[in-house]
């Protein structure tokens, strides 16, 4: 396996890391996720146990400050943000020239090792999830980052779900793993979900330790300086991304709700936060911290591309009026990534329909398919048929996961996850066909 312990190695990379040593048994089961698109919808996660269903400034309480990155534990973690200074940089390795992007979500993997999952390719032998996929044509993973898991109603506490022994998910694991993709070679796209638990078309809950900032201002500024702290502490540490979402599934908006006595750590169940939020109903509000975002990512490298992501695949009308409301308040995305779940914006019959129009409407920008499940060559072939190489590719979601939204690419026995030899009998073929 290539993975390194994760606590050990962090404390030698991020300044100042405060990180507790590594629980004595770890989770034993894959990390489990909500049913995307679906505002929280339960799901059914292919692995051996399937866990519970789902898809403020200053520091008196232990709160990080406004910028303060949170590590494992919990604890802030301090690192690049601005001009600041810091130990050296890692050397970084080369950006990501592959071409065309046959991209896969594998988050939940990090955590599904640390409790003993093994994972066996087509041809018998058992191997890293990244070396696995890479010999399949796969040459781009997503990782997503929680703002604080263990923070109250946050995705590692025990509101409504069963507890974990480690924030996974957090900036401080996702660098870790980050770096065994880059020395892979592959190409890494980060997932900013600026929650401390999932975000999605049903549920976009401000991190506990924001939710006493009280305007626009303030939040935008927490969301810059937060995403700075993150995007600069990987690239100094060796892992730069290649892409950054600004938000996940941010149809409805960006920093849009709180919790309730009845939300779960998923963030089922919460509520409208009153007066000031990133709800969608005032696009300026929105625009504000999407533009905060972007400009955290530009500001530590102008050369990293920035996604937005959107979930509305089905509806060409909805997705050309949500960009134009954001390109009409200076929201300078690089990339439009949508969702394509059949099970939640099909008919898949549409999605030709729906991108050929979107690359008529918007010439200058480029589009992914940021999270599927099923239609695999469908989306490929549509990404690949767009005008100019605007589609740039295709991340499959959790490819050892199953749910609502579609099955895993294996067969869990136990801890013991196989390859489906048809199911990647289809991205061989894509490899050849797209010289990958």
């Amino acid at each position: 396996m290539l993975r390194p312990t994760l606590v050990p190695l962090l404390a030698g990379l991020l300044w100042g890391c405060s990180s507790e040593d590594p629980p004595s048994s770890p989770p034993s089961i894959p990390a489990s996720d909500p049913a995307p698109s679906a505002g929280g919808a339960a799901t059914t996660p292919a692995g051996p146990t399937a866990p519970a269903p789902v898809k403020e400034p200053g520091n008196t309480e232990g709160n990080p400050l406004p910028g303060e990155l949170v590590g494992a534990g919990g604890a802030p973690v301090s690192g690049p943000a601005g001009d600041d200074a810091g130990p050296p940089a890692a050397p970084e390795p080369a950006p990501f020239a592959g071409g065309f992007i046959l991209g896969a979500d594998i988050s939940s993997i990090d955590e599904a090792v640390d409790g003993g999952s093994v994972f066996v390719d087509t041809d018998g032998q058992e191997k890293d999830l990244i070396l696995l996929l890479q010999n399949h044509g796969f040459n781009y993973v997503r990782l997503r980052t929680f703002v604080n898991p263990l923070a109250e109603y946050g995705y590692a506490s025990n509101a409504g779900c069963p507890g974990k022994a480690e924030a996974y998910d957090d900036a401080a694991h996702t660098l870790a793993f980050a770096q065994q993709v880059k020395a892979a070679g592959m190409g890494f796209l980060l997932d900013l979900h600026y929650s401390d638990t999932w975000a999605d078309p049903g549920k976009q809950v401000i991190p506990e330790a924001w939710r006493g900032l009280d305007s626009i201002e303030a939040l935008a500024e927490q969301v810059r300086a937060y995403t700075v702290e993150v995007v600069g502490a990987l690239v100094a540490a060796g892992a730069r991304p290649d892409m950054v979402q600004v938000g996940n599934e941010i149809t409805p908006g960006l920093l849009i709700h709180v919790p309730t006595d009845t939300s779960d750590c998923y963030g089922n169940n919460s509520a409208l936060r009153p007066g000031v939020n990133g709800s969608q109903a005032n696009w300026d509000n929105l625009a504000a911290l999407l533009r905060a975002g972007i400009d955290g990512v530009k500001s530590v490298d102008p050369t990293i591309q920035v996604m937005l992501h959107i979930e509305n695949t089905e509806s060409a009308a909805g997705v050309s009026d949500w960009v134009q409301n954001a390109q009409q308040r200076g929201v300078a995305l690089d990339v439009l990534g949508l969702s394509a779940y059949e099970a939640f914006q099909g008919p898949s019959s549409a999605w030709r329909g729906t991108f050929t129009q979107l690359a008529e409407s918007f010439p200058s920008l480029r589009f992914a398919i940021a999270e599927y499940n099923p239609q695999r060559r469908l989306l490929n072939d549509i990404m690949r048929e767009l005008p100019d190489g605007r589609g740039l590719g295709t991340f499959f979601w959790e490819p050892t996961q199953s749910g609502s939204w579609g099955q895993a690419l294996f067969t869990w026995q136990g801890n013991r996850a196989t390859a489906n030899a048809e199911d990647f009998a289809e991205y061989d073929q894509m490899k050849t066909d797209y010289g990958l």
